[in-house]
């Protein structure tokens, strides 16, 4: 872990506190987390900042994100089905079957595996999880097995690349972005998603809220300041959308339950990382979550970006 306090997008050593006295109330990894604010460039990143080894323990645990939608239960499998079609829905708007499409920070798979029901064939996943890859695999899907930095991808390559829920689990998030600008062909798009840092849940929540999901959660982002780095990185028609996405609410309220659990890592209330009201949780928050996404305020917001079809040398 690092423990000195500067800005990993400009260096600046000026900054505030904006939560403290995070934990992870989920899975139980040790330590005690901050999100700091630079005063210069307004970056949200996580203190003390971990390392890519850090990272990687802090993934060995039994992580909702390589369970699929089945073992999580059959109303998450539900609502994950109706979300799926909405999903496809969108995506028959910006690709088509010859697309080629890069998945980063795949996981188990869904948004790949949701793309192949659609008839699109050139699919590719990287996750640093080998069983992950392993699995791709087995359903005829390539997969790389590591990083996406280190990831030997052609420049101009592909139509699309996905960054779900992956950009706030970085540890440069520029230089991702700049390696998906390089992949992509020109007129390509990255779609992505993140929680929403200016959020009134994480207002509400503070310490407790479901996004700061540390250690794992190494930077957060406002809608503004997201903006800025996909600009800042050549992208153009960007877009940003929030989603009628309750899982932050639940998980807040989860994480406030948990919170004097005498053994987070052992704790036998959790499956997944997750409680048996998660789910009702999902279900209830629907109506408040609906007004926040009215008033550009949820917990999660979707974003797009193309590469200029015609453009400046990128730097």
């Amino acid at each position: 872990m690092n423990q000195h306090a500067q800005c990993n997008y400009c260096l600046g050593e000026d900054y505030h506190v904006v939560s403290d006295g995070i934990r992870d109330w989920e899975y139980g990894v040790a330590g005690s987390y901050s999100y700091l604010e630079c005063a210069t460039c307004r970056g949200v990143q996580i203190f003390p900042f971990p390392t890519l080894e850090d990272l990687k323990r802090a993934y060995d645990i039994d992580y909702h994100g390589y369970a699929s939608s089945a073992r999580r239960g059959p109303v998450f499998s539900l609502l994950y089905s109706v979300q799926k079609k909405l999903f496809q829905r969108k995506m028959r708007r910006l690709i088509d079957p010859s697309s080629r499409v890069l998945d980063v920070g795949c996981g188990q798979g869904d948004f790949l595996r949701s793309l192949k029901e659609l008839g699109t064939a050139k699919l590719e996943g990287i996750d640093f999880s080998p069983d992950m890859i392993d699995a791709l695999a087995a359903e005829g899907i390539d997969g790389y097995c590591g990083t996406f930095p280190d990831f030997p991808g052609t420049s101009d390559t592909y139509d699309m690349i996905s960054m779900n829920n992956y950009l706030e689990h970085t540890l440069e998030p520029v230089k991702e972005l700049d390696k998906a600008y390089d992949l992509l062909a020109p007129g390509g798009v990255l779609v992505g998603e993140v929680p929403g840092f200016d959020s009134w849940e994480r207002r509400l929540f503070g310490r407790y809220w479901g996004g700061n999901h540390v250690p794992r959660h190494t930077y957060q982002f406002s809608s503004t300041f997201l903006v800025k780095l996909l600009r800042d990185s050549g992208y153009d028609t960007v877009e940003i959308h929030h989603q009628l996405n309750t899982s932050h609410w639940a998980l807040s309220v989860q994480n406030f339950m948990q919170r004097n659990k005498p053994d987070l890592r052992g704790n036998p209330d959790l499956k997944h990382g997750r409680s048996g009201y998660y789910v009702p949780l999902l279900l209830a928050f629907i109506p408040i979550n609906a007004i926040c996404v009215l008033f550009h305020k949820s917990g999660c917001i979707r974003f797009s970006a193309r590469k200029p079809v015609s453009r400046a040398p990128h730097v």
